[in-house]
């Protein structure tokens, strides 16, 4: 019987590491399925990206050119069939936080494990909060695999998860 496989792309997390491994990549053209159907061995992959929305704000070029930027990456999901979640930014002390994206993800394991809805996620994040939801569906006789990058290894995750993979440049 074919696995069921999903894959898990938490967007900010991604796009940080990515970028201190390969600062020329031009995130809002790369081949997210792609990498999800590699990783994965699997050509029927689920895969989902989640990000926190950015907003345009009347006169801030900054945030004009940013948010043109993310629909830009928008499009570029659609067209790859992976389907997006987003949270939000919330500004404190000057500075953007991403919010709610975490929350989904660990919901989206833990839904999946219990519905049955994949037996393999990657989850392609370093977030140790993570890790409850990890357990429940590893309870759930899920396989749980952390996809990390080389230099930025979580090991907590690397330990907690089934497997891990680890993306080099």
């Amino acid at each position: 019987m074919k696995k069921k496989v999903l894959v898990q792309f938490d967007g900010s997390n991604f796009y940080n590491k990515v970028k201190k491994i390969l600062p020329t990549l031009h995130l809002t053209s790369f081949n997210y399925k792609g990498l999800a159907n590699e990783i994965s061995k699997s050509k029927k992959t689920q895969a989902i990206y989640y990000v926190g929305e950015i907003r345009k704000y009347p006169g801030n070029k900054k945030s004009e050119i940013l948010y043109s930027s993310q629909q830009k990456l928008f499009t570029n999901l659609r067209k790859q069939n992976l389907e997006i979640k987003l949270g939000y930014l919330l500004m404190s002390d000057g500075k953007y936080h991403e919010k709610g994206v975490d929350v989904q993800i660990a919901v989206d394991i833990v839904r999946g494990a219990i519905k049955n809805e994949y037996d393999i996620c990657y989850v392609i994040s370093s977030d140790t909060d993570l890790l409850p939801a990890i357990q429940t569906a590893k309870d759930e006789c899920k396989e749980i695999i952390y996809v990390g990058f080389e230099n930025f290894i979580s090991r907590a995750l690397q330990k907690n998860c089934s497997s891990y993979l680890v993306l080099k440049k």
